[in-house]
């Protein structure tokens, strides 16, 4: 099957896809710092290898893929230089215009891949919106949804590891090695230890700042003094190629599901 990048593509192009055949992808992440390790594009870099695996992998379904959306919703790294985002009524207004321009080109689906917690509150709040404006189908193959399902044979447990930590490293180390810092990792990363509000946690079995039972406000600060909320240590490039591939593995499962899905 087919691959094509929206921005390749000519009107007429459009015009004589079969609309009920190929599946629009629109790829989010974000810009925003990750540590003193890695680069602050570490989101949009993964998010670009995890469309790309899974292009390469679908070989039974068309995909026309938009390209990303990279400046999101990241304001809770405002406190680290490098970090851009976008004001929430921005982000929505800028996901939502684009779903609208699918739905106009005549598409009935679209699936949004997106590599970045902080959008995912967001996407899981306007996907109805899109549906009831534009008709669309809408389906967020979402990272944190994925990883639900995944436990990494590095993990221990009472460990918390969501930024910057070993699994992003380790993709990172997989598909961009020269844009890892060559540094001792010992002593980097927070995993709750450092920060303004981290000791807070300790005894907790509710109050986590992430995957938990409870949303909770927080900045990176509160967390990480220096921006990782977790620990990199340990990270190789194997690892980072064993999650990615899990991750493709069940985001293909998951649109030839969106393609057999029929509805009126």
């Amino acid at each position: 099957m087919t691959t094509r990048q929206w921005g390749n593509l000519s009107w007429t192009d459009f015009r004589d896809l079969d609309k009920n055949e190929v599946l629009p992808v629109l790829p989010i992440a974000s810009m925003e710092q990750h540590g003193p390790h890695l680069p602050v594009a570490t989101d949009s870099l993964c998010c670009d290898l995890l469309v790309a695996g899974i292009c390469e992998k679908l070989d039974d379904v068309d995909t026309v893929v938009l390209p990303q959306i990279w400046c999101s919703r990241s304001n809770e790294h405002v406190n680290f230089p490098g970090t851009v985002f976008l004001e929430r009524e921005t982000f929505i207004n800028a996901v939502m215009e684009v779903a609208a321009s699918v739905a106009r080109a005549g598409f009935k689906k679209l699936v949004i891949v997106n590599w970045h917690g902080g959008n995912t509150p967001l996407l899981g709040s306007i996907v109805h919106d899109i549906r009831q404006e534009t008709g669309l189908l809408v389906v967020v193959i979402d990272l944190l949804n994925l990883l639900s399902h995944y436990t990494p044979p590095w993990f221990e447990e009472g460990s918390f590891d969501i930024h910057a930590e070993r699994l992003e490293t380790a993709v990172i180390l997989h598909g961009y090695p020269e844009l890892v810092k060559k540094m001792d990792f010992a002593g980097l990363g927070s995993d709750l230890q450092h920060g303004k509000m981290a000791r807070d946690f300790k005894g907790f079995k509710h109050l986590i700042p992430e995957g938990g039972d409870v949303f909770m406000s927080w900045e990176t600060n509160d967390l990480s003094d220096d921006g990782i909320i977790g620990n990199p240590e340990g990270a190789t490039a194997e690892e980072g190629a064993e999650v990615l591939d899990y991750m493709v593995n069940l985001s293909c499962e998951i649109m030839r599901e969106v393609v057999r899905f029929d509805y009126e």
